[in-house]
C-alpha cells in the first residue's frame, strides 16, 4: 500500500530546508492577509460590514432556504479530507521519500504507458523536491478551505473545478489510476484509489442544487458505489487471485510493521496470526459476501437502515486492520480509500432520508449572503492556491535539478581561496599533463580508485552529468581532473578501462591522471590532503570522497564532499551543484 512505509533516513536531510521554506511562505501568506484587511479599512473606513460573516445560511442569495443536507455533508467532509491531506504533506519526509515510498510502489505491474506517464510527475518532483512538496501543501489546504467556504456562486464552482482537476493529477501521477490496471487490485488494499472519490465529490458539488433536493444525486451515487462494491466483491471471491491464500495476511503484517503505537499494531498482528492458521479463506469469503450484499442493497435501496450501519462498521474494520488508517509511517499522503467512501455513503443516505424541494440558485460570483469577511477570506484562499500552483508549475517546467538534495546529503561547500599545488602526471592515454596548463580554465578536481565498484562509479556519473549540464561556452573553459587513488593498481591501462566502463572516454575535457611512480603519486595525494589506505582484510581502498572547484589562475575556490548516492535524483542534484560552483569560480 503506497505511502505506508517508514520514512528513510535520507529524508531527514531535506526536512530542515523544507520546513524553512514552509515557514517563510506561511509568513508571506499571513502578511498578505493583513494587507487585505488593511486595504478594506483604508478604502471603506471599516474592517467588515455589519453582516460580514463567512457564509451566512439563508438570506436573499438562496431565497431563505438551506443548502441540501446531503450536499453540505459532502462538501464539509471532503473539505476536511483535503485539509487533512495538506497537513500530511507537511511531514518532513515528503520531499525525499514520497517518490520512493509512495509513487514507485504504485508503478509495479502497471502497463508501460502508465509507468511513463507517472514518471513525468516523479521526474518533476525529484528535480525540485522542496518546491514540489511545499506546493502540494498549499494547494491542498486551499482546496479544502475553498470547499468549506464555497457553498454556491461562481467562486465556489472555481474551487470545485480546481479540486476535480488537481484530484485527477494526483490520481493519475500519484496513485497510478488507483492501481486498477495492476495485478491483484483489491478494494481492501485501496483500489480504485482514494483520490478518485475526491474527484467524484467535486463533480457532484458542481451539479445543480435541484438534483440534490430531488434525491437524484444520492440515488445515483449509491448505485455507482453499489456497482463498484459488487465488481470488487466478485474479484475478491474469484479463485486463483490469491485472496483465499496469504495476500490479506501479508498485507496486514506489512501494515503492522509500520512505526505506530502498539495499541494499533498489536491487534493487527493477532488477526494476521489467527488468519494464517486456516482462517484466511473463510475471512475472504465473508469479505466478498459483505461487499456484494452491500452493493446490492445500495443499488436496490432496500434494507439501507441495516446495510449502511453494517457497511460503515465493516469499512472501519478494514480501514484499521488492512489499510492501517492509511497515513501512518511517516509518508502517508491520505487516509486511503475507506474514509472518502464513507463520506459519500453518509451523504447519499442522508439525501435519501431527507427530501427537500428544488429551488433556483443565483449565478453571481459571490452569493449575497457572503459578507465582506467571507470575500476577503475567499480572496486569500485564491492566493493560497496560487502559492501551491506556482512552485508546482516551476517544478514541472524547470528541467534543471535543484541543489537542495545534494546540500542535504553532502553538506554545504566550503569557500576557500587557496593556491592549488602544481604537479605533472600522466593521463589515461599516456600523455603528460601539468596542472598549470589549465591555468586559464576552471577545474573540477577529485580522486578516484580505478578498481572501485561503488563510490567512484557514482562520482564518475555525477561528473559526467555535470559536464553534460554545462553550456558549450562553460564546457570549453572547464576541465574535469581526477587523480588515481589506489597505491596498488594505478596503471594507465586501468584508468582507461575505468573510463570506458563509466562512459567517460568520450569527454574531451576529462583527465584521469596517474604515475608509474607511487612516490610521485603519493606526493600529489599529500599536497591535496588525500589520505589513502589499503585495508588488511582485502576490501576496497579507502580514500576521501572530496571534490575541489578551482577558478582561473589555479586557485581553489570551493571544497565539498561528493557524498556519492545511489539515488538518481541526488546524483543529478549534486551535478547541478557542481555546475553552480563552476559558474561562481
Amino acid at each position: 500500500m503506497p505511502g505506508m512505509s517508514n520514512a528513510s533516513l535520507g529524508s531527514l536531510g531535506l526536512s530542515g530546508p523544507f520546513y524553512h521554506r514552509l515557514l517563510l511562505e506561511a509568513l508571506v501568506l499571513a502578511a498578505i492577509g493583513v494587507v487585505f484587511i488593511a486595504a478594506r479599512y483604508l478604502l471603506f473606513g471599516e474592517l467588515f460590514a455589519p453582516r460580514g460573516g463567512l457564509a451566512v445560511r439563508g438570506g436573499a442569495g438562496t431565497a431563505g432556504v438551506l443548502e441540501p443536507k446531503a450536499r453540505r455533508v459532502l462538501r464539509y467532509g471532503f473539505g476536511a479530507l483535503w485539509i487533512f491531506d495538506g497537513l500530511l504533506q507537511m511531514q518532513g519526509s515528503m520531499p525525499a521519500s514520497l517518490v520512493g515510498s509512495v509513487i514507485s510502489p504504485v508503478e509495479a505491474g502497471e502497463p508501460g504507458w502508465l509507468v511513463h506517464l507517472v514518471g513525468v510527475g516523479t521526474a518533476a518532483w525529484q528535480r525540485h523536491p522542496i518546491w514540489a512538496a511545499s506546493g502540494v501543501v498549499w494547494i491542498q489546504l486551499a482546496i479544502g478551505l475553498w470547499l468549506v467556504l464555497g457553498k454556491s456562486g461562481t467562486f465556489a464552482k472555481v474551487g470545485y473545478v480546481l479540486a476535480a482537476a488537481w484530484g485527477m493529477v494526483v490520481w493519475v501521477l500519484g496513485e497510478g489510476l488507483g492501481q486498477l490496471l495492476a495485478p491483484g487490485a483489491s478494494w481492501l488494499f485501496g483500489a480504485p484509489g482514494a483520490v478518485v472519490f475526491y474527484v467524484i465529490a467535486a463533480l457532484l458539488l458542481l451539479a445543480p442544487w435541484s438534483w440534490w433536493q430531488r434525491d437524484r444525486i444520492p440515488r445515483w451515487t449509491l448505485t455507482g458505489l453499489g456497482i463498484l462494491l459488487i465488481a470488487f466483491g466478485a474479484l475478491e471471491a474469484w479463485p486463483g487471485r490469491g485472496f483465499y491464500g496469504g495476500q490479506i495476511v501479508a498485507m496486514i503484517r506489512q501494515m503492522a510493521a509500520n512505526s505506530q503505537p502498539a495499541l494499533i499494531s498489536g491487534p493487527m498482528r493477532a488477526v494476521a496470526d489467527a488468519m494464517s492458521k486456516g482462517w484466511a479463506a473463510p475471512v475472504n469469503a465473508v469479505v466478498a459476501v459483505v461487499m456484494i450484499a452491500s452493493g446490492i442493497s445500495f443499488i436496490t435501496r432496500r434494507l439501507l437502515g441495516i446495510t449502511v450501519p453494517a457497511f460503515i462498521f465493516f469499512s472501519l474494520v478494514v480501514w484499521w486492520f488492512v489499510q492501517d488508517f492509511g497515513f501512518l509511517g511517516g509518508v502517508g499522503t491520505d487516509p486511503n480509500s475507506i474514509l472518502p467512501q464513507l463520506v459519500i455513503v453518509a451523504s447519499s443516505y442522508m439525501g435519501l432520508a431527507t427530501i427537500e424541494m428544488p429551488l433556483p440558485l443565483p449565478t453571481r460570483f459571490w452569493p449575497e449572503v457572503v459578507g465582506t469577511a467571507g470575500r476577503l477570506f475567499g480572496g486569500w484562499i485564491a492566493v493560497l492556491a496560487a502559492f501551491g500552483a506556482a512552485p508546482l508549475g516551476f517544478s514541472a517546467l524547470n528541467q534543471s535539478y535543484s541543489v537542495q538534495a545534494a546540500l542535504a546529503v553532502s553538506g554545504a561547500p566550503f569557500a576557500v581561496n587557496t593556491p592549488a599545488p602544481n604537479f605533472t602526471l600522466t593521463d589515461q592515454y599516456g600523455k603528460k599533463v601539468t596542472l598549470s596548463q589549465f591555468a586559464s580554465k576552471r577545474i573540477v578536481f577529485t580522486n578516484l580508485d580505478p578498481t572501485c565498484t561503488f563510490d567512484c562509479p557514482l562520482i564518475a556519473s555525477e561528473l559526467r552529468v555535470a559536464d553534460a549540464n554545462l553550456t558549450p561556452a562553460q564546457r570549453a573553459n572547464t576541465v574535469f581532473i581526477a587523480i588515481a587513488s589506489n597505491p596498488d593498481i594505478h596503471s594507465v591501462r586501468s584508468l582507461d578501462i575505468f573510463d570506458q566502463r563509466e562512459g567517460l572516454s568520450g569527454l574531451k575535457n576529462w583527465y584521469f591522471l596517474t604515475s608509474s611512480s607511487l612516490r610521485q603519486l603519493t606526493a600529489v595525494w599529500t599536497a591535496y590532503q588525500i589520505q589513502v589506505s589499503v585495508p588488511t582484510n582485502g576490501s576496497m581502498v579507502l580514500h576521501p570522497d572530496v571534490l575541489y572547484v578551482m577558478g582561473r589562475g589555479l586557485v581553489e575556490r570551493w571544497e565539498l564532499s561528493s557524498a556519492p548516492s545511489t539515488a538518481t535524483s541526488v546524483q543529478n542534484s549534486f551535478s547541478s551543484l557542481v555546475v553552480n560552483l563552476v559558474s561562481q569560480s
